[in-house]
């Protein structure tokens, strides 16, 4: 008797012991549903500390001179394209030119009507000077927008059509009909090439006819002089693209320019001269340009600070005013919400209290722990690295707490944390 009570009461105690872990795995699992705990995945990202602000683009470049030229300005050679010294760079056309470039263009016509109105056999010399007239006309105008190019290609095929013809001519029962044209022609062409006026570049550069008067303004030689207040008198558009106008031309130095920003930013207030930051503008997309802080000017509780930069520089001549992104740096790394860090004490071996960030990696049916440190934060979010164990080490962390410690890696799932920071 007793002993079937003494089985009783086992069998109670266990069906207790089993009622109440169901019990307790029913709260768990409801507490699960109920809030369920909030992750983020570790990936690679970038952090980058930039102000967006307006900037003055200030350049070596030199105005030609151009006011003892008279006619109608035609360019040879495209804008921003480098040249070198002595390079022409324009042909100023009289109206007396123009009369006579009409003339030889009535007489080519005449010249070419007489030539197709003979049934001459042609020479080889004549053939061979036909087949490279069509070849030039085809590769002058196959994907050519070079003026230079295209302008080389017109002379070439005036001098072999003009050789043509004096062949043909000299072939022909009214040669001498010809060689009057010919003749009269080659007149025409000495004329025009004397009375040619052509402007060429007293010195390597970029070549641009794109002057908006600012030249002389906004110079190298009066960085020194300029003030926040002046270059907001500047009454230029945004992003404004310098128009073209081939009555004026400048030479600018394509290796290098200068941007005067306006400032206010505690970034701004803590750079120095020959410091290194990056530039990101409107056409470079995520590109990042190099630059360095070229000159400083304080002005009460704001600063100008001119950037140098050696890249982009052709791009940049198009443009006095634009909008420019001051990158004070970038950092890449493994990139986490803030909210997944937490600071803890941690005991050294001298028995100090050292402060650490860790980070709580969840598992399929448990987390872990691990020591991280911020390599660089901003906003919500923070770029994190592992410890070496020497670091921990000489910071007085026991060789023994290190021994199978957690590290994070990509992908790692970590845990939200809330009020922890």
């Amino acid at each position: 008797m007793k002993k079937q009570k003494k089985n009783q009461n086992l069998i109670f105690i266990i069906i207790s012991i089993i009622i109440i872990l169901l019990i307790y795995f029913i709260i768990n699992i409801v507490r699960f549903f109920r809030q369920p705990a909030n992750t983020v995945l570790i990936k690679n990202g970038e952090l980058i500390k930039y102000e967006e602000l307006v900037g003055y683009i200030i350049r070596d470049e030199e105005l030609i001179d151009t006011s003892s030229y008279a006619g109608t300005p035609k360019a040879n050679i495209d804008d921003g394209v480098r040249v070198s010294k002595g390079s022409t760079i324009l042909t100023y056309m009289s109206k007396e030119e123009e009369k006579i470039n009409q003339k030889i263009k009535e007489l080519d016509e005449k010249i070419q009507k007489a030539m197709d109105s003979r049934q001459t056999i042609l020479t080889n010399d004549a053939k061979a000077l036909e087949s490279e007239i069509e070849i030039y006309l085809y590769s002058s105008v196959k994907e050519n927008t070079n003026i230079n190019s295209l302008y080389e290609h017109k002379k070439m095929i005036n001098e072999k059509v003009e050789k043509k013809a004096k062949i043909v001519g000299d072939l022909s029962p009214v040669g001498s009909e010809l060689k009057k044209l010919i003749e009269e022609r080659t007149t025409l062409e000495k004329e025009l090439n004397d009375s040619e006026k052509i402007v060429k570049t007293n010195k390597a550069g970029l070549a641009s006819f794109r002057v908006d008067n600012y030249e002389n303004i906004l110079t190298l030689e009066g960085i020194s002089k300029l003030t926040i207040e002046e270059l907001e008198k500047i009454k230029v558009t945004t992003n404004q693209i310098i128009p073209l106008n081939t009555n004026n031309v400048k030479i600018i130095n394509n290796f290098e320019c200068y941007i005067a920003v306006p400032m206010y930013s505690e970034e701004s207030k803590n750079a120095k001269l020959n410091d290194s930051v990056y530039l990101r503008f409107n056409n470079t997309g995520d590109k990042l340009i190099s630059a360095t802080v070229e000159y400083i000017s304080e002005e009460e509780d704001k600063r100008l600070i001119i950037f140098k930069v050696n890249t982009n520089v052709e791009e940049l001549a198009k443009y006095r005013k634009i909008d420019v992104d001051i990158v004070w740096w970038s950092d890449k790394g493994l990139k986490v919400n803030k909210d997944a860090l937490v600071e803890t004490s941690v005991s050294t071996v001298s028995g100090d209290m050292l402060k650490l960030n860790k980070i709580t990696i969840k598992k399929s049916s448990y987390t872990e722990e691990a020591f991280v440190k911020i390599i660089r934060e901003a906003g919500e979010f923070a770029i994190i690295d592992n410890y070496k164990d020497k670091e921990l080490i000489d910071m007085g962390i026991s060789e023994n707490l290190l021994e199978g410690r957690s590290t994070i890696k990509m992908y790692d799932e970590v845990i939200i944390q809330t009020n922890n920071r």
